[in-house]
Order: structure tokens, then C-alpha cells, then sequence
């Protein structure tokens, strides 16, 4: 990978982790009388390609009932929020030598934690799927990274925790990728257990 010039991480899984999930979102729709008429598939394409006020015009009033009948919960979950011990160090390091996206399939609230913890200073841009109405692994939002650093498909890296968003999605675009396997064994020569691995593949 003697080529990269542009690293690409996912967010929640590899960079953070939610120490006390409510799954808030699935909470809703399961609390709600009747899926707020629409499939669970519909939903989450819902709430993970719009902001919240477009989510609430496109969902029925109930979502913002029991948004803010539960918004308690929201805000412990988002409290929880913490870095993975080698995050900082290793994107201090990277910063040096390489331009650093950030692409996350999320729910706007979920933004909130990447600013108040200060990762949003190590990344060129940030691109998440409820600004830019796709999701991984949806080609348009890799080619968001394409267009805005100026690299081509094999100067690019893309390292995330999962198969279908992170490594599909780079293999579709002809990028380089790391799969990162925080728990269990580790089976490809593409996997790797933390961050701090990265310096053998660069």
C-alpha cells in the first residue's frame, strides 16, 4: 500500500463505541402502533439519510412523540460515547502524512459526540450519510471522497469494523481496505485487531 495519499475511516465501531446503548432508534419503531407505516428497511433509510427535522416531516407524529418522550434516553446513550485508546495517538500520527476523511452511516444526533470529543479537527472533511442522503455501501458517498481530496481509487484507503458498509463498499470502488476485527479471530490477511497495526500496511 507504498501508494496512499487518503485514509478513510468508518466512526462508531472503529474510531468510538457506545459503552451504554439504548438503540434508540430501534426503540421507537418498536414502541410505535404501527411502525409509523412504513417497513423497518424504509425506516432506517429514513433516519439514517435525512436530518432529524426531515425525518420528523417524513415519518408520522408519533415519531416526534416518542422522540421526545424518550429523548432522555437519547442523550444517555450519546453521553457514553468513548474513544478507543489508540484513536488519537494514531490519527496524530497519520495527520502527518496523509489527508483523513471520515465517512459514518448515522442518525444526525449521533454527529454530536465526534465535536464535543474533538476528533472533527483530525479530518480533511467528514462525511455522514444523514448530510449527504446516502449510505454505505451506496457508491455516491464514496465518491464524495474521491471528488473532494483529489485521489485516485488506489491511493485510497477505507479501514472500518463492518464487512457490508465498509469493505464492500471500498471493493466496489476499487480502493484499498483494512477490516477492522475488534473481538474474535482474525481469518484474512486484510483484517486487523486495532489501529496501531496500521504502520505495517503503510
Amino acid at each position: 500500500m507504498k501508494e496512499i495519499k487518503t485514509i478513510v475511516f468508518d466512526l462508531y465501531g472503529t474510531l468510538v463505541e457506545i459503552k451504554e446503548s439504548k438503540h434508540f432508534f430501534m426503540k421507537l419503531f418498536k414502541s410505535s402502533k404501527d411502525n409509523f407505516g412504513v417497513t423497518i428497511s424504509e425506516y432506517l433509510q429514513i433516519v439514517m439519510k435525512n436530518d432529524l427535522e426531515n425525518v420528523t416531516r417524513l415519518l408520522t407524529i408519533e415519531f416526534e412523540e416518542l422522540y421526545n418522550k424518550h429523548s432522555a434516553e437519547l442523550t444517555q446513550e450519546l453521553k457514553s460515547v468513548e474513544v478507543y485508546n489508540e484513536v488519537f495517538k494514531v490519527l496524530e500520527e497519520l495527520k502527518k502524512s496523509y489527508q483523513i476523511y471520515l465517512i459514518s452511516n448515522l442518525a444526525a444526533p449521533y454527529k454530536k459526540p465526534v465535536y464535543e470529543i474533538g476528533l472533527d479537527k483530525y479530518f480533511e472533511k467528514m462525511i455522514f450519510s444523514c448530510d449527504c442522503g446516502h449510505i454505505k455501501p451506496e457508491k455516491e458517498i464514496f465518491k464524495l471522497v474521491e471528488e473532494f481530496s483529489g485521489s485516485a481509487p488506489n491511493e485510497i484507503l477505507m479501514i472500518g469494523d463492518s464487512f457490508q458498509s465498509d469493505v464492500t463498499g471500498a471493493k466496489n470502488m476499487n480502493w484499498n481496505f483494512l477490516h477492522l476485527v475488534r473481538q474474535g479471530r482474525l481469518d484474512n490477511d486484510y483484517e486487523i485487531k486495532g489501529l496501531n497495526e496500521l504502520e505495517r500496511f503503510l
